[in-house]
C-alpha cells in the first residue's frame, strides 16, 4: 500500500512537471500592454530631453534632472515587468520562466543590459567625462542603453505578434503599434547625425553657405551624396516598421499616419521643434499611405503588385512633399537631377526591402512524369 501511494505520488509530480513544461506563455490582458506603453514613454521621453539637453550644451553632469527623467522611466519599467512576473506566479502557481507574460523575456533580459549600460556610463563619464556631439552617440554605453531599450520597448509589440489576432481593432492595435513607434524613435534618435529633415541639406541657403565656407565646387557634389545618403537612410528607417507590420496584420486605418508622425514629433524634440514642416509633410505622407493602403489591399497575398507599388508610392510622395515645401519656402540649392534623383532613389530603396519582406512566389515543381 505504502508503496503504491508512492509511486501515485511520484506519477502526480510528473505529470504536473509535464504539465508545466507543455504550458504557454501568460497572456496579458489589453490594458497592461497600454501600461507598458505609457512606461515605455517615461523612459523615451527622458531619451528625448536628454538629446535636447546634449544638442544645447546645457549638459556637465551625470547627475541631471533629464537623467532622473531618463534611469526613473527605466526604474518604472523594470519594476513593472518584474511586478507582472510576480504577479502571474502568484495566480497561476507556474514555474518561473512560464509566469514571464508572453513576448516580455526579451524586456526583462533588457531590462539587466540597460541596468549594466546605465552603470558604465556612469563610470564613463566619471573617467571620460561628458561626452559631446555624435561622440554622445557612439559611447559604448549609450549603445549598451540603445540595446536595452529596444529590447525594453518591443515587448508589447513580441507579445501581440504571437496572438492569432491578424484583423486587431485599434484597441488591440495600438499597443504594438506604439511600441514598434517607439522603439522606432530610439533607434532614430541614436541616428540623428543623419536626419535630412534637421540638416536640409538640399536648400539653398545651407547650398550657399557650403560654396560661400569653402569656396569649392566639389563640396556640393559632396553636399548633394551627403543628402543623398540621409535621404535613403531616412526612407529605411520609415519603410521597415511599416512593411514589418503590414507583413503580420491587416492595418486599422490611419496606422501610417500614427508611426510616421510620432517618430517625426519626437525627432523635433531634439531642436526644440525648429522644423514642425516636418511634421506636417510627415502626417501627409501617412495619410496618403493609410489611403493607398485601403485602396491598394497590399497585404493581401494574390496582389503582391499592389505590396510594390505600394513600397514606392510611400517614400515618392513624402520626399515629394519635402522638396515641394523647401522650394516654396528657402529654395532647392540642389541641381534638379539631384533632387528628383533622389526621390527616385527612395522609392527604390523602399521597394528593394518590400522585395525582402513579400518575395515573389516560387514557381511549383512539376512531379516526375508529370
Amino acid at each position: 500500500m505504502a508503496s503504491s501511494q508512492a509511486n501515485r505520488a511520484v506519477s502526480q509530480v510528473r505529470a504536473h512537471t509535464q504539465a508545466q513544461q507543455t504550458a504557454q506563455p501568460f497572456k496579458l490582458a489589453v490594458g497592461n500592454h497600454y501600461l507598458t506603453i505609457l512606461f515605455g514613454a517615461w523612459l523615451i521621453g527622458g531619451v528625448f530631453v536628454d538629446g535636447y539637453a546634449h544638442n544645447h550644451g546645457v549638459v556637465e553632469t551625470f547627475f541631471t534632472p533629464w537623467h532622473a527623467i531618463l534611469y526613473s522611466g527605466f526604474l518604472v519599467c523594470a519594476l513593472w515587468m518584474s511586478y507582472l512576473v510576480y504577479r502571474t506566479k502568484r495566480i497561476t502557481g507556474m514555474s518561473w520562466r512560464l509566469s514571464i507574460p508572453n513576448g516580455y523575456g526579451v524586456g526583462l533580459l533588457g531590462a539587466a543590459v540597460f541596468l549594466t549600460g546605465g552603470l558604465c556610463d556612469m563610470a564613463w563619464h566619471v573617467i571620460y567625462g561628458i561626452e559631446k556631439d555624435i561622440a554622445a552617440l557612439l559611447s559604448p554605453s549609450h549603445l549598451m542603453l540603445l540595446i536595452g531599450g529596444i529590447m525594453i520597448l518591443s515587448s508589447p509589440f513580441r507579445s501581440a505578434w504571437n496572438e492569432e489576432q491578424d484583423a486587431p481593432s485599434w484597441r488591440e492595435f495600438a499597443p504594438p503599434l506604439l511600441s514598434v513607434a517607439l522603439t522606432l524613435s530610439v533607434v532614430s534618435f541614436f541616428l540623428m547625425y543623419a536626419w535630412m529633415f534637421r540638416y536640409n541639406l538640399s536648400s539653398q541657403p545651407v547650398t550657399d553657405w557650403y560654396l560661400t565656407k569653402f569656396y569649392s565646387g566639389h563640396i556640393q557634389q559632396a553636399n548633394e551624396m551627403r543628402g543623398l545618403s540621409y535621404i535613403i537612410l531616412n526612407t529605411i528607417q520609415y519603410m521597415i516598421p511599416l512593411l514589418l507590420l503590414i507583413k503580420r496584420w491587416r492595418l486599422p486605418f490611419g496606422a501610417v499616419t500614427v508611426l510616421f508622425t510620432f517618430v517625426t514629433v519626437l525627432m523635433n524634440v531634439l531642436d526644440g521643434f525648429d522644423n514642425v514642416a516636418a511634421i506636417v509633410i510627415a502626417f501627409t505622407a501617412g495619410v496618403v499611405g493609410d489611403l493607398a493602403y485601403r485602396w491598394l489591399r497590399p497585404n493581401e497575398a494574390s496582389r503582391l503588385w499592389a505590396m510594390r507599388v505600394f513600397a514606392l508610392l510611400v517614400p515618392a510622395v513624402m520626399w515629394t512633399f519635402y522638396f515641394v515645401w523647401q522650394s516654396a519656402t528657402d529654395g532647392i540649392g540642389w541641381e534638379i537631377e539631384a533632387w528628383t534623383g533622389a526621390i527616385v532613389s527612395a522609392a527604390l530603396a523602399s521597394l528593394a526591402l518590400s522585395l525582402l519582406a513579400f518575395t515573389p512566389r516560387q514557381p511549383e515543381r512539376r512531379q516526375d512524369g508529370a
